[in-house]
This record gives structure tokens, C-alpha cells and sequence, in this order.
């Protein structure tokens, strides 16, 4: 069993996917990109860049490779669409090894946002962030000298992820003090498990994943078999703070709890209607279940819990989810960067859409800052009351 005491929420782990709140996996589309079309409009592209190149005054200081680079980020950008992005060919190399490998550059650093505030609540024993003295309650203001008012994880993700062996740069406010200080953390390759649990009184299960990677289904079934083994009561499954992944992981995850169905569908730009089904033999199909969310609960993680509460399976608790209700696929291009883009919007087993509102809990209850510094979590604890409620 693979325990984690120190968790009070479920944190977003800062050096987790890159691009972990886009549900990413395969959808039937190539990862090749086709030429583009003769189309006018990208006759006026050329003629700008022509101007570019040989009006510029300072031509002598071009670097093309960032002019091109800056110009598919203004494409991407002009979508609208906070879900669709250009990754660096260093930065999809990042994001593959976090998603599908499960290890990363970073600093072993778990955030999440309170009051707007980019907040520590835990490190990782044994890496950079402990040993440079990052403590529970820390408030980071800026990250290489960018402020972080406003920051959201996704970006915080950006940010302070790396290659190991280079530096980033935090200012942070610890707790009780009046002056921030600058640390330097050199970043480390972090390898970490996504499935956590712990046995509750009452022999209960709390089970967090999070995130979800290529290795998470496997992981949730090694530690449910460990589970059963010791006759549990119930199941709590904490997604808070999870801001989702590869899709495929959600569906074994949703799999677990689920006995029959469809986990989630989804609909193409081309009106086309796909379907994931429920896997066969999931290992806790009829144990009592709550499910833990909150605002920054997003994609792969609203999958599970949209499957979840659509079936009754499970209750809700917690606050009112990301809503992020769209399927992104990336498309790498010739020079190793990519593009994520937004493919499909997905749907809950009973229709229901969520992008830009979120599943509304069964049970709304809210946690503060407070309440992570002082050890409580009532969350966690209407959860336990519901599973002793089914007993």
C-alpha cells in the first residue's frame, strides 16, 4: 500500500503533466500534420513575413526560428481557446515523459491555489523543495521574478517545471513573516506514484490520485487489490486538485467503481459521436463511495466524477468543479515543437456538457487556508460521515 500522511487536500503536484488539465489521448487522429490548403489568407501570412525579413531595421538581429515560432503562437492564441497551446519541442518532450513515463523535471513542490494566492502545501521527502525549505502554508509571489497574482496551476505547472539540473528562481512568503525571500531550487528529475491511500478509522479507504498519467489505471488496481485484501468498508476517492490528463486512465479509473455502461462520450467538429465503455471487472463495483472535488478539479478528473455521479454511484462532495469539458490531441510538427489543440467536447453518460461550469457537488463544502494549517479537512470528513451513513 502506498500511503501518504502528510496530504490534506489533494494538491496539484507543481512538477506534474505540463499540460496535465488538457484530456489528452488517442481519438482516432493521426499525430501527422497534412498541408495546409491553398487558401488566400495564407498569402497574406508570406507577405507579411516578407516584409518582415527585409524591412525590418535591425535585420542583422532576426532570428527566424523565434519569428516563426511567434507567429504559430499568435495563430493558436487568435483561437480564443484556453485549451489549445504551442509546446516548445523541449517542452513536449516534458510533457510526454510526465504524462506516459509517470517522472519529470521539477522541484517536488504540491500547490494548489487559496484566495488567489499560489500556495505550498506539502513537498516531497527527499527532494529540492524540502531541502530548500519550502514549508505548508508558503505563499510563492513570484516565480523568476513574474509575479504569480492571478497565476493559475496550469501555468504555475509552465513555470516551475524544467529540465533537471536547471534553476528556478521563487519568491516566498513564509507563513508569520513580513519579508519574502528569494529561493533558488535546482530542479531535480522527481519520480512519483499518482495513487495514494490510507486506511481511515472504521477501516474506511481514502484513495487520492493526482493526476493521471499513462501508469494511473495500473496503479489504482494494484492498490485496490492491496485494499480488499484487508476486507475494507468503503471507499473515499479524493480528485481534488487534480487537474486531469490522459483519458484513457479516467475511463480504467471510472471502470473500478462502475459495473456496466458508457464512461464518457464525446462529439467531433464533424458532428462524429464516439464512445468509452465501462472496462469489465472492476474491482470495487458495490463498496459505499464518495468522491472529493473542487474548483481546481478538471478534465480526466470530471470525467470520472461526472461517470460517477450520473450512475448515483457515488456522492459528491466538495465544491463546484474546473469545467473543463473538452478532449485536446497534439499535433507534433516538423521541428519536434507541437500543437494541443482542442478536438471534441466530451460529455457526461447522461448528456450533460460542463465547459466553463463544472459538476455541482451532491454535498457543497468549502476548506480555507486555515483549515490546511491547523490539519482539518471537512471535506474529508463529510466524506467519512456519508461512508459510515452506508454501512
Amino acid at each position: 500500500m502506498r500511503t501518504k500522511l502528510t496530504r490534506i487536500t489533494a494538491p496539484i503536484i507543481i512538477i506534474a503533466a505540463l499540460v496535465a488539465v488538457y484530456l489528452a489521448g488517442a481519438y482516432g487522429l493521426s499525430p501527422l500534420v497534412t498541408p495546409c490548403p491553398d487558401e488566400p489568407e495564407f498569402d497574406i501570412v508570406e507577405e507579411a513575413w516578407q516584409v518582415v525579413v527585409s524591412d525590418f531595421v535591425d535585420i542583422n538581429e532576426l532570428d527566424l526560428s523565434v519569428l516563426s515560432e511567434g507567429a504559430v503562437k499568435g495563430m493558436i492564441e487568435s483561437l480564443d481557446d484556453p485549451y489549445s497551446a504551442y509546446l516548445t519541442a523541449e517542452q513536449y518532450e516534458l510533457m510526454q515523459s510526465s504524462q506516459i513515463e509517470g517522472h519529470f523535471g521539477g522541484i517536488g513542490a504540491e500547490l494548489t491555489i487559496i484566495g488567489g494566492n499560489l500556495t505550498v502545501v506539502s513537498t516531497l521527502e527527499g527532494t529540492p523543495a524540502e531541502r530548500e525549505g519550502l514549508m505548508p502554508g508558503d505563499v510563492i509571489l513570484a516565480v523568476d521574478g513574474k509575479s504569480t497574482e492571478g497565476i493559475t496551476l496550469e501555468d504555475a505547472v509552465l513555470t516551475i517545471r524544467g529540465k533537471p539540473g536547471t534553476q528556478v528562481t521563487l519568491l516566498v512568503l513564509h507563513q508569520d513573516e513580513e519579508e519574502a525571500e528569494d529561493i533558488v531550487i535546482t530542479r531535480e528529475d522527481i519520480k512519483t506514484p499518482t495513487v495514494y491511500t490510507d486506511i481511515l478509522p472504521g477501516n474506511i479507504s481514502h484513495i487520492e490520485i493526482t493526476r493521471f498519467t499513462g501508469l494511473t489505471g495500473q496503479e489504482l488496481v494494484s492498490e485496490l487489490q492491496d485494499l480488499l485484501e484487508q476486507d475494507i468498508a468503503g471507499v473515499i476517492l479524493d480528485l481534488r486538485d487534480n487537474s486531469g490528463g490522459v483519458l484513457s486512465a479516467a475511463v480504467t479509473v471510472a471502470s473500478q467503481f462502475l459495473d456496466g455502461g458508457i464512461v464518457v462520450y464525446a462529439i467531433s467538429n464533424q458532428g462524429e459521436r464516439d464512445e468509452w465503455a465501462v472496462e469489465k471487472g472492476g474491482l470495487a463495483t458495490t463498496l459505499p463511495l464518495a468522491v472529493l472535488v473542487n474548483g481546481n478539479s478538471a478534465s480526466a478528473s470530471e470525467v470520472v466524477s461526472g461517470a460517477l455521479q450520473d450512475y448515483r454511484r457515488g456522492r459528491l462532495i466538495g465544491t463546484v468543479t474546473l469545467g473543463k469539458g473538452s478532449i485536446n490531441h497534439h499535433r507534433q510538427l516538423s521541428d519536434g515543437s507541437a500543437i494541443y489543440i482542442t478536438i471534441a467536447r466530451w460529455y457526461t453518460p447522461n448528456g450533460r456538457q460542463i465547459e466553463g461550469d463544472g459538476l455541482t457537488p451532491d454535498d457543497e463544502v468549502e476548506i480555507t487556508i486555515e483549515d490546511i494549517k491547523q490539519g482539518h479537512d471537512p471535506q474529508l470528513e463529510r466524506a467519512t460521515e456519508y461512508i459510515e451513513s452506508q454501512l
